[in-house]
């Protein structure tokens, strides 16, 4: 675009030296009655040009383009006093009455607009004051425009005030194609940053300004048509055409201000979205730094005493059945643990991935959970709790991988004996109705506090490790929890009346049909 505005004044600037050359008036003027691009206006004209042309290409020469800039500037300065002296130096010529020779000089509108726009091209060629310089591009721009305008009203005070001056049609085409092209140079700066890019405020304020361009000159073109017709005088058009402007431009600028209060809303919601997420992911951080250091003492717990039995192994100088076989248990017993903390966050690395998959069978409950109680009743025998096993007789199944229901309840159940005080009471309880199984796991140990109770099915989510509560855990086994009930297409909820008032959990399963039957009772 830019480029297509200088190739079109070029064009102009060679037309009209053609024409004064050739004496081809069509060439400088469109009609012989109206005013005409003198050369020293084509001068101002093709150095615009060239100033721009210089600083559009890839290798820009500043410089160059600093000192045509400068010139066109003085050179339109220089007019514009000759015109406010009244004389100009041999052999050039004011142009009186608008009447125009080779020999005048540029108009003193003309010379006025080239002055400002050699000045605001000066500015941007050294790339300072590029707000200030815009400015100036646009004031060349409005008074182009209005000129252009003041062509329809021939006759009028405002045609004598600026096309008759000797202002041609050329020239303000010139002037208008030459201003845009100003602006359109350094699009993503000063005035024009707030109607470039693709945001949403900068494509309103192109629509706005392109109404408010159009408005204006749709009534124009109205007015002229309908004084033309004789059906109305200037002195009943002009108060029309300024009140229709005035209403039209307040519906608009009412109606983008609408919008823009829209974007403003958007913005506003988005910003406290993006806060709310900073947020969860600062939570998150947090969380996976006290993960990470309990990992690391998780890890390191089971280790000691494997170098403990390690050590004793290497120092036992004759064979003890009875000291191989217990440094044996402890070793096994701490490796278990190991492979169990290992075993659990490679289950959540594998689903977080969606790379778990279920072997689905008919599975029945009562059988999953006796087989989860077998493998946590060393823990619920160590701390010496009773925990009662409340089933239906009647068999319940579910569609399920049996090895990962057992996995849930086991979880919940070690869960309920590592956070409850030493002698305390543990509960299973199987709960049917029409559609849905419920597996519910109760103790009566620590609780869980009400700030925590919302976030305890989360990755890497515990409560604070006390003094009195020795056991930490990574805080993924409720969250294993709920990701392996929500692929059996179930659910799970916590429950918990506080800090010290005990803790229940529910998992909830879609029901299946008839199996096999399991007892009931209290172990412990």
């Amino acid at each position: 675009m830019l480029h297509l505005s200088l190739l079109v004044c070029l064009a102009l600037g060679l037309a009209s030296a053609a024409g004064w050359i050739f004496d081809m008036p069509v060439l400088v003027s469109f009609y012989e009655t109206l005013p005409k691009m003198v050369p020293a206006t084509t001068v101002l004209v093709l150095g615009s040009v060239a100033t721009l042309w210089f600083q559009v290409q890839p290798v820009p020469s500043m410089q160059t383009a600093s000192l045509l800039a400068a010139g066109g500037c003085g050179l339109g300065v220089f007019m514009l006093a000759c015109h406010v002296a009244g004389r100009a130096p041999a052999p050039f010529l004011l142009s009186t009455g608008g009447m125009q020779t080779a020999l005048s000089l540029s108009a003193p509108l003309t010379s006025g607009m080239f002055a400002l726009l050699g000045l605001a091209l000066a500015l941007l060629a050294r790339d300072r004051q590029v707000q200030l310089a815009q400015g100036g591009a646009m004031a060349v721009l409005l008074v182009a425009l209005l000129n252009l305008a003041s062509y329809f009203f021939q006759g009028t005070r405002l045609y004598e005030l600026l096309p008759q001056q000797g202002v041609s049609v050329p020239t303000t085409a010139a002037a208008i194609l030459l201003s845009c092209a100003a602006l359109m140079l350094r699009p993503g700066q000063g005035i024009m940053s707030v109607v470039t890019g693709s945001s949403p405020s900068a494509r309103i304020a192109r629509r706005l300004l392109l109404w408010a361009l159009a408005i204006p000159l749709v009534l124009a073109g109205a007015a002229v048509a309908a004084l033309h017709s004789g059906r109305y005088d200037a002195e009943t058009l002009l108060p029309l055409l300024a009140w229709g402007t005035i209403v039209l431009l307040a519906v608009l600028v009412w109606r983008f201000a609408f919008r823009l209060y829209e974007v403003d809303v958007a913005r506003t919601r988005a910003r406290q979205d993006l806060q709310e997420a900073l947020r969860h992911l600062r939570e998150e951080r947090g969380r996976k730094d006290v993960f990470l250091a309990t990992l690391a003492h998780e890890l390191r717990n089971p280790l000691a005493p494997i170098r403990s039995a390690a050590e004793m192994l290497h120092h036992m100088k004759e064979p003890d059945k009875a000291r191989l076989d217990k440094v044996g248990d402890m070793i096994l017993r701490q490796v278990d643990h190991m492979v169990h903390l290992v075993d659990d966050l490679m289950d959540v690395s594998r689903i977080g991935r969606g790379q778990l998959t279920l072997d689905l069978q008919p599975v029945t409950l009562q059988a999953a959970i006796a087989d989860a109680y077998e493998q946590v009743r060393p823990a619920i025998e160590r701390k010496r709790h009773a925990c009662r096993l409340d089933l239906v007789p009647e068999p319940v199944i579910v569609m399920g991988d049996h090895k990962r229901l057992v996995q849930v309840v086991a979880n919940l159940l070690n869960n309920a004996a590592k956070y409850t005080p030493e002698g305390g009471v543990l509960a299973v309880e199987l709960q049917v109705d029409e559609r849905e199984v419920s597996i519910v796991v109760r103790d009566n140990g620590i609780g869980i506090d009400a700030g925590l109770l919302p976030q305890v099915f989360e990755t890497f989510t515990q409560a604070e490790v006390t003094p009195d509560r020795r056991e930490g855990g990574l805080g993924l086994g409720l969250a294993l929890v709920k990701r392996l009930a929500e692929l059996h297409g179930g659910r799970v909820t916590a429950q918990s009346d506080g800090v010290g008032k005990g803790s229940s959990f529910t998992v909830v399963l879609p029901k299946g049909r008839v199996g096999t039957l399991c007892p009931r009772g209290l172990i412990g």
